[in-house]
């Protein structure tokens, strides 16, 4: 995907609603940043569903340059 458009185009058809992120841990070095937490979605029948999820970005002249997310299912939610 390239750019913010295109995100939210991903978000709209992906999402009944929009998740919850927590984000429980965030690591810098040099030009990476990596977070580490839970999103609550909901299915298509409104039922919760958890997912863990890792977002590994790179930065370059103060910019996003690229962004791999990493999403996991850990089961329904509580």
């Amino acid at each position: 995907m390239h750019g913010k458009e295109a995100v939210r185009a991903l978000m709209a058809k992906e999402y009944v609603q929009p998740p919850t992120f927590t984000m429980r841990e965030l690591v810098a070095e040099g030009d990476y940043v990596v977070a580490l937490g839970d999103i609550e979605s909901r299915d298509d029948a409104g039922k919760p569903v958890r997912n863990a999820y890792s977002d590994v970005w790179r930065l370059r002249d103060g910019k996003l340059a690229e962004l791999r997310a990493f999403v996991i299912p850990v089961g329904a939610a509580s």
